[in-house]
């Protein structure tokens, strides 16, 4: 879980390079495209395709809504939610999802929640409020980032944009890998269940290569871009096998709250890329901290 998180810590950094000069929707086949290919390899390479019998119709079933609604949709708000506010602004709104997973895994899988865990969900409640700006400011130069229409994100955010798709991106993270445990619990099938994620996510989103304008933007995608979303398919794909192989392990209720970690990683990482982009205000790293320690309380 803890390798999934510095992984996705390096993800949202290179997306939110790659969002300030490339859509969302172009990122995501990018990633998703890319996934799929090298999940089909891991599967092969650990030998779990071979073993894909061992799961019932009922297992798939899960796996396909969780990567329906965890790889496509969600991906695509949390992309949103990065070009409006910032990597870091959006860690603690769409860390929401850990009350949501933990609250479900409860109701659903008879996981159990302690007085501190109770503590934790409060923090995690309150974080996002710590991320919006005081006030308007005039946007800053990133002239070392290239240009951008995404370069005033830092100093001038689209903090109601941010947070609907945040708190969606947050609501489908948090009821996806509920989703994907079901599936996978007791087959220690992890990587196998991330590449049936993928591959109904992938076949889906296909589809909407046939919408006007979508082949050609795709194809004809910044070259910067392309790369920084490159990366972060790779970073994606890494990030999913050690959440799918934790997920194959352990409790919701363990793996996601220590999952969270990730916007510790991801806050080291828009340091080294991402400086001019990003924000660093003391109100949005105290943000990041309460809710990583709402996080942090939820896994004790």
């Amino acid at each position: 879980a803890v390798l999934a998180a510095a992984s996705f810590g390096f993800n949202g950094a290179t997306v939110r390079r790659g969002v300030s000069t490339g859509a969302a929707s172009h990122g995501m086949y990018v990633t998703i495209f890319v996934g799929l290919p090298l999940f089909i390899v891991a599967s092969l390479a650990s030998g779990q395709l071979f073993d894909a019998g061992r799961m019932t119709a009922n297992d798939y079933g899960l796996l396909i809504a969780g990567g329906l609604l965890h790889i496509l949709v969600g991906r695509y708000f949390s992309y949103r939610a990065i070009a409006a506010i910032g990597a870091n602004r959006a860690g603690p709104v769409i860390g929401t999802s850990t009350l949501i997973s933990v609250l479900i895994a409860v109701v659903f899988l008879s996981e159990e929640v302690t007085p501190l865990m109770g503590v934790g969900i409060v923090l995690v409640i309150i974080g996002p409020a710590f991320v919006a700006p005081r006030r308007s400011r005039a946007p800053v130069s990133v002239a070392a980032a290239g240009p951008s229409t995404g370069d005033a994100v830092a100093s001038n955010p689209k903090m109601a944009e941010g947070y609907v798709f945040g708190f969606m991106t947050a609501l489908l993270w948090g009821v996806g890998p509920v989703l994907m445990r079901a599936g996978v619990e007791g087959t220690g099938l992890g990587i196998w269940g991330g590449t049936v994620t993928y591959a109904s996510a992938a076949v889906v989103l296909a589809f909407s290569l046939l919408i006007p304008g979508q082949l050609h933007g795709a194809i004809n995608l910044d070259k910067a871009a392309r790369w920084w979303f490159l990366a972060a398919a790779v970073n994606s794909f890494l990030a999913n096998v050690f959440r799918f192989s934790a997920l194959a392990l352990a409790p919701v209720t363990i793996v996601v709250p220590l999952m969270r970690t990730f916007v510790i990683f991801q806050l080291g990482f828009n340091l080294l890329i991402n400086r001019e982009l990003e924000t660093f205000e003391p109100r949005v790293l105290g943000g990041i901290t309460i809710s990583f320690l709402g996080a942090a309380l939820l896994v004790l």
